[in-house]
């Protein structure tokens, strides 16, 4: 047992003094690995913390979108609801005026109505009286229905009329056309200016109408009495002057 265990020691001694040198360096091997690890190690944990601090950046931005979306959301769900209201309210609206343009409408139909019958009476009974009657007759009318859709014709028809007594009156008074050449040179108004009222005060009333000459130079007029000239029908009376003086009469076609 003895020899055995001395062979062992000898044995041990004689090998591990000759593996001295390679196991050194196995442990600078290692070593040096060792450093290598804990640099990729320190720089790996830097990029990580990089990527986990932009992937928590990232996260905030995304719930922060989230949020600005859910409010636009909510925004425009309001907005929405706003215009919905909106377009009920016009649409009853609308119904509203349609039913009252209706009720209009068949308002109008009545009011057009209202005096019809009445006016197409009168103006068969006043063909067959004379213009004041059928004035009368008229203004009666229109104080009965001073609203109606054909007073406008009762007023026509009352101008008509009280036109065509003027027109009567203007012929009591008219003269063949050389009897009124001979007054008017009787009061010398071809030879002489006179003022407007003096040929005015000849005829007996004031011209239905008056109008400017083409001269620019002198003062010419143009004086119009209707149906004041008799022969063989009435016509027009037309006395022309230049300057107040009168230099021709005649008479309409």
């Amino acid at each position: 047992m003895k020899k055995f265990t001395l062979f062992f020691i000898l044995i041990f001694s004689f090998f591990g003094c000759g593996e001295e040198t390679p196991v050194q360096s196995s442990e600078r091997t290692f070593s040096t690995s060792q450093k290598i690890d804990s640099i990729e190690l320190s720089e790996h944990n830097r990029l990580m913390a990089e990527q986990n601090s932009l992937l928590v950046e990232l996260e905030k931005k995304f719930e922060q979108l989230v949020t600005e979306s859910d409010l636009r959301a909510a925004e425009d769900a309001k907005i929405i609801n706003e215009l919905e209201a909106q377009i009920l309210t016009l649409n009853n609206s609308l119904d509203k005026y349609i039913s009252e343009i209706s009720e209009s409408r068949n308002s109008l139909k009545e009011i057009k109505k209202i005096g019809s019958k009445e006016y197409q009476i009168i103006y068969e009974r006043s063909k067959n009286l004379d213009h004041e009657q059928a004035i009368l007759l008229y203004e009666e009318f229109l104080n009965e229905f001073p609203n109606s859709p054909v007073s406008s014709r009762a007023r026509s028809r009352i101008k008509f009329h009280q036109t065509e007594i003027k027109i009567l009156d203007n012929r009591k008074s008219s003269r063949p056309l050389n009897l009124w050449e001979a007054k008017v040179k009787g009061e010398g108004m071809f030879a002489r200016a006179v003022k407007e009222e003096e040929i005015f005060q000849l005829v007996g009333r004031r011209p239905d109408s008056t109008k400017r000459g083409s001269s620019s130079e002198y003062r010419q007029r143009i004086y119009v009495w209707r149906d004041s000239v008799i022969d063989g029908g009435y016509h027009d009376l037309i006395i022309e002057t230049t300057d107040g003086k009168v230099d021709r009469i005649s008479r309409s076609e």
